[in-house]
């Protein structure tokens, strides 16, 4: 994995780098695959082993340019939880979001683990931090 000069690293053509004390923020570029969600919560994993406690995912999702179907599926076959503390969005569009919102409403309604993650998206990146923040405060 390369790391760039502003401590992003690579997963696929996606940026991701780690934000101390407990974020990993991701900027996706183009389609994602489910090869590129399997990275990106290997990455979240990694870093939540390194620092002992899970971590919340920042994704700026206004470069994404669509979603393979495989990697929706990716998501229900994964159990973030183990290491993930909340996941915030942002950037996205209206298509984006209708998306994010069905994947979620399926994974809550067939009972998926991941349906007790803390998934929430906002207009801009300051209002998904200081979403984490709170979800920070309240342990």
């Amino acid at each position: 994995m390369e790391t760039s000069s502003d401590g992003f690293s690579y997963v696929g053509p996606h940026l991701i780098r780690f934000e101390p004390p407990d974020i990993v923020f991701c900027r996706p570029i183009g389609r994602i695959s489910a090869a590129d969600v399997r990275g990106v919560l290997d990455f979240n994993a990694t870093i939540a082993k390194q620092i002992g406690r899970g971590t919340f995912y920042l994704g700026d999702s206004s470069r994404i340019t669509g979603y393979s179907i495989a990697s929706s599926l990716q998501l229900f076959q994964s159990s973030p939880m183990e290491y993930l503390r909340g996941t915030a969005i942002f950037g996205a569009n209206f298509h984006q979001r209708t998306q994010n919102s069905a994947v979620l409403r399926a994974i809550r309604l067939l009972g998926q683990p991941m349906s007790r993650l803390p998934i929430e998206t906002f207009p801009d990146e300051a209002s998904a931090r200081a979403w984490i923040d709170e979800l920070r405060r309240k342990g």
